[in-house]
């Protein structure tokens, strides 16, 4: 072991409404089309397609291609995979997402892969917003595809946002056993990170956040993106400071206790950019049980190196290993 440092019908589905304590509207819907979709090359999976519809959003498609345990593996959960950036791409679309996918399948997981049509960020009033697709999409995997073992979660970059987003500001921590936040998410702390400079908080605070000692790269991880960036710019009017930091997974009236789920977060130890800076400002934050590693030999792309597989698998099994966690 490497070592890892510190549809031909078509289905309406009403999701329930969000926790009073999230301050949001409910979730959307789930509609199945009829149109077929490639399954991709990886044996035992099936693809169907789905629109998501939210509140004040356009319906937007997205299709999951769903890979089974070879015949003969006792199923153990179910897990959700997101790519980077708007998730317009399969997770299992590069090599390494594709032999993680294997190497997950092979020990048991049902692995759902998930690719937006487009991606999931649209420009309409935030990603906060946005990312109810998300939520809804992940709470209707749990409801119509996920059936035995624990229910887990996972995202890099753009899909750790989503995923963020779901758990701190659409209640989504209720039916997650496990969440594997990587590489970010880099939308943890937009009021710092979407600046042209950092702000004199943001610039002490990037520069001491990651601990000694366990990053790879030449110089201390960047603080900020451009502002033109297009996390920075899903607002319908100008983004202040205050509008920025309400828009971001640790805004203030995120939550930030996860009783029922366990929660790892990765980071390759040379990823040298504002995603590990940005995305400790949420995972410093959390409350309730949590793992946090650095992953030696590897970049943003987590699963991209034998080291990154290795920690998502163990993070995975682990996680799924533990005795359900009490409600409270």
């Amino acid at each position: 072991m490497k070592r890892i440092i510190l549809a031909s019908a078509l289905v309406f589905l009403a999701l329930p409404k969000m926790h009073a304590q999230d301050g949001n509207s409910g979730l959307g819907t789930v509609k199945e089309l009829p149109e077929a979709c490639p399954a991709g090359p990886i044996a035992n999976t099936t693809c169907r397609r789905l629109e998501v519809a939210c509140p004040g959003l356009k319906p937007l498609s997205v299709q999951t291609r769903i890979t089974e345990p070879p015949a003969g593996v006792a199923l153990r959960g179910t897990v959700v995979l997101g790519s980077g950036s708007g998730g317009f791409g399969f997770y299992g679309g590069q090599e390494g997402g594709a032999v993680l996918i294997k190497d997950l399948a092979a020990i048991g997981f049902r692995c759902v892969d998930r690719a937006w049509a487009g991606g999931w960020t649209t420009g309409e009033g935030g990603l906060k917003k946005e990312a109810c697709r998300y939520a809804t999409l992940l709470t209707w995997i749990h409801g119509h595809i996920h059936t035995k073992g624990k229910f887990i979660a996972s995202g890099n970059s753009g899909g750790s946002a989503e995923l963020g987003y779901a758990i701190t500001s659409w209640g989504r921590a209720g039916i997650l056993d496990v969440a594997v936040v990587t590489s970010g998410p880099p939308t943890a702390r937009l009021d710092y990170t979407c600046a042209k400079q950092p702000s004199p908080e943001w610039a002490a605070l990037c520069a001491s956040i990651v601990p000694p000692g366990v990053m790879e790269c030449a110089k201390a991880p960047g603080c900020t993106v451009p502002p033109t960036a297009g996390i920075c710019t899903q607002f319908t009017e100008p983004p202040t400071p205050e509008l920025l930091l309400n828009d971001s997974v640790a805004n203030p009236k995120a939550v930030l206790n996860y009783p029922k789920t366990r929660m790892y977060f990765l980071y390759g130890a040379r990823d040298c950019a504002e995603p590990v800076p940005a995305g400790l400002t949420w995972a410093t934050k959390v409350t309730s049980q949590k793992t946090i590693r650095f992953v030696t030999k590897t970049p943003h792309p987590m699963f991209s190196t034998p080291e990154g597989r290795e920690a998502i698998r163990q993070a995975i099994e682990e996680g799924a290993s533990q005795p359900a966690a009490p409600m409270k």
